[in-house]
């Protein structure tokens, strides 16, 4: 059986909880507004870091814990605080754990999450911004057990994604990151050691995206921003890398899939890649087909408007929630909570 962040699939769709309820309810591709609990009191306090700010900024990533039924995101505003969020689905409460311990208040920083977040056992990760830091936190602990493992000899600085792997030689962690002139690195991370796996993939320069779809057994990655000195369409860019190391070249999406400007994900029941882009389009490719098709948009509330220059999904962050077969969405508009059915 596929596995989702190395755990087993449990499908809990007779357990009670406010999610696993709503999602029993909904149709395959319909959408619908969820209510929790906050320990903020209000979901506009669980998301702001303070100056107007959230910590879903520059991000679109949550991961999913199958095996606690739990959701983590870490990341920041721009010169504003960074603080680690989970969500538990028995309680059907989101949780502000904080700043982590490194943080320290700079006005000119970028603290963004991106798609830096990624989790296996009982381990979330966190690529630092700015840093090759790959921090680690043991969920049972808290926010105070952070430690970090070596990040990949990379250059620049961090603005990509950082992604579990759970069958590639065994479990692998890895980076896919713009390196400029319209190409990219991909890195993974096994016994301690990192491997450039592709030094001279086309995507863009950075805001890339990287998401695991335990469905496929594949994961899927390209995007990132425009670079003037190429122009050719690299934002556009999608591939696929196997179990095996095996990198192939899809399908280019028809909008371009930077951070900032796109909501990429995996639907959790077909293991196609989702993508949500400021044009307000849902569109879905099926690597099957090697085709994109369109899917129901979500309600009106679920824009981010004018909030951010960027376009009306910057703040928006996902999560796939296997066990229920829904991806779990943190919108800014409103904010709101919102589900999006798989299939």
């Amino acid at each position: 059986m596929a596995t989702a962040n190395s755990n087993s699939f449990d499908v809990r769709v007779n357990v009670p909880t406010p999610l696993a309820v709503a999602a029993a309810g909904m149709a395959p591709g319909s959408w619908a507004t969820f209510n929790c609990n906050y320990s903020t009191v209000t979901l506009g306090a669980l998301i702001g870091v303070g100056g107007g700010k959230r910590c879903t900024e520059y991000a679109d990533k949550m991961v999913w814990d199958s095996g606690r039924r739990q959701i983590y995101f870490t990341g920041g505003g721009h010169g504003q605080d960074e603080k680690t969020i989970v969500y538990n689905d028995d309680t059907n409460t989101w949780t502000d754990l904080g700043r982590p311990p490194w943080f320290s208040v700079n006005p000119n920083s970028a603290v963004h999450g991106y798609q830096h977040n990624a989790f296996e056992g009982n381990t979330q990760y966190y690529l630092q911004f700015g840093t090759w830091n790959v921090r680690t936190r043991d969920v049972t602990q808290g926010n105070a057990s952070w430690s970090s493992v070596s990040g990949p000899p990379a250059g620049g600085y961090a603005t990509g994604a950082l992604e579990w792997f759970p069958t590639y030689s065994g479990g692998s962690l890895v980076v896919v990151q713009g390196s400029g002139q319209g190409t990219g690195e991909v890195w993974r991370r096994t016994g301690g050691s990192w491997t450039r796996i592709s030094g001279n993939t086309p995507m863009g320069d950075y805001h890339n995206f990287g998401v695991y779809s335990p469905v496929r057994n594949m994961m899927y990655f390209g995007g990132g921003n425009d670079d003037a000195s190429v122009g050719d369409g690299r934002p556009n860019k999608v591939h696929t890398l196997s179990n095996t190391g095996t990198i192939t070249e899809r399908a280019n999406c028809p909008a371009r899939l930077t951070v900032a400007r796109a909501i990429s994900t995996v639907d959790p029941t077909t293991g196609n890649l989702v993508t949500i882009t400021s044009d307000k389009v849902v569109r879905i490719y099926n690597p099957d087909t090697n085709t994109w098709s369109t899917g129901t948009a979500p309600p009106p509330g679920f824009w981010s408007g004018t909030i951010y220059s960027e376009g009306e999904v910057q703040g928006i962050v996902a999560a796939p929630v296997y066990d229920y077969g829904v991806t779990m969405f943190i919108t800014i508009g409103g904010p709101a909570i919102y589900l999006r059915k798989g299939g």
